[in-house]
């Protein structure tokens, strides 16, 4: 093939270009653009906004719930034996003894017959609630009739967005700001990247009920508040399969496509597979994680630099907002409309917030637990 003069001096100039702008094949980084600069600045100024620790007010009307002293919640959670789950569930057992309620978690392992089997002991022990903690009532719909049918109320926690309508089949709910915090994983990413396309790599488990959402989220975000050409690969592992299935999958991925230069798990729990799977594949590139729970063994991961980024949950204060919701149905009070949790960003800036080591419940202030127990009647 001939070159010409013109396409020696042509050459050159994009050299020279490519040069001034950091961009570089195959490396996940991209040239910049004034717009793009633009993006990852008002990006960054979203994420930074984020960091501050939520107000502990608005959070509905008053209820008494003496009268619900000596009953029983059961709670069913995706996985028992899951960080997240098994501090949220210490919670909601804790602050249900300060209102005289017993508590029980039913041992599940992350499989439909599980999740029957808690709901069908939960009917014949006279439950005066159920709590579905991530199982989807659309996949219990027998189960959940059944309970109706005794009078025993089953509220759905932490499974759908907050901009969601309830749960078909129930008439309480408990939400959570998956989309919300879906986005500032998106945009922290962006910012990151100061200008510089975004590729991300996300990790879904397509059979949760935030899973759509969160990763449409994510994509929404990528192409319209990123620079140009940004983009999303996406991965599914089940939740039963995260210890054998990530690592491999987040390794093989970085693998086939140099470009990746953020990974973003939708679940924080998913991180402790990936980061070894970015240490096979991209040693020597930097790909951090930014994703979503604030499961304190992630908090940890923040503080020595394996995570970049957690949009933290509190799972204490997750906790009274489910109990708020559950003392509602069991009282048959007027639900509050879409109650949910608050989010807090938590980074390498503010995770001395949380602890050494993070501690479940700490970086959220100290107001909400006395706001809640003042809602019940109880302080």
């Amino acid at each position: 093939m001939r070159i010409t003069k013109f396409g020696v001096a042509f050459t050159a100039a994009a050299l020279t270009l490519c040069a001034l702008t950091a961009c570089k094949s195959g490396s996940g980084t991209a040239a910049t653009t004034p717009e793009g600069t633009q993006k990852a600045q008002a990006a960054q100024q979203v994420v930074d906004a984020a960091k501050a620790v939520p107000a502990a007010d608005n959070l509905g009307a008053p209820i008494a719930v003496g009268s619900l002293r000596g009953k029983t919640i059961y709670s069913i959670p995706i996985d028992s034996k899951a960080e997240f789950y098994q501090a949220g569930e210490a919670a909601m057992k804790n602050i249900a003894a300060k209102a005289g309620v017993n508590y029980v978690t039913f041992p599940s392992d992350g499989t439909q017959t599980s999740y029957q089997q808690g709901i069908s002991q939960a009917i014949n022990a006279g439950a005066g609630a159920i709590l579905l903690n991530g199982p989807l009532p659309s996949t219990l719909g027998p189960q959940i009739d059944a309970a109706t049918k005794a009078g025993i109320p089953v509220v759905p926690l932490h499974i759908s967005d907050k901009g969601s309508p309830v749960s078909a089949g129930v008439k309480y709910e408990a939400f959570a700001p998956f989309n919300e915090a879906a986005r500032l994983m998106a945009l922290a990413a962006t910012g990151a990247q100061k200008g510089a396309p975004v590729h991300a790599l996300v990790i879904q488990s397509s059979e949760t009920g935030p899973s759509k959402g969160m990763v449409d989220t994510i994509q929404k975000a990528l192409t319209d508040e990123a620079p140009a050409g940004s983009d999303a690969t996406v991965i599914n592992v089940a939740v039963p399969q995260w210890s054998q299935q990530i690592q491999g999958q987040v390794q093989s991925a970085l693998l086939k496509n140099p470009n990746i230069n953020a990974v973003l798990p939708i679940y924080d729990s998913m991180s402790l597979y990936a980061a070894p799977g970015i240490k096979q594949a991209a040693a020597n590139r930097n790909v951090p994680v930014y994703t979503f729970n604030g499961t304190p063994s992630i908090l940890a991961m923040v503080q020595n630099g394996q995570v970049a980024m957690d949009v933290a949950e509190n799972p204490d204060w997750v906790a009274y907002v489910n109990l708020d919701v559950t003392f509602r149905a069991m009282l048959g009070a007027p639900p509050v409309p879409a109650e949910s949790g608050p989010v807090r960003v938590i980074d390498s800036s503010n995770v001395a917030d949380t602890g050494n080591p993070p501690a479940s419940g700490k970086g959220f202030g100290d107001k909400y637990a006395g706001a809640f127990l003042q809602l019940w009647g109880l302080a």
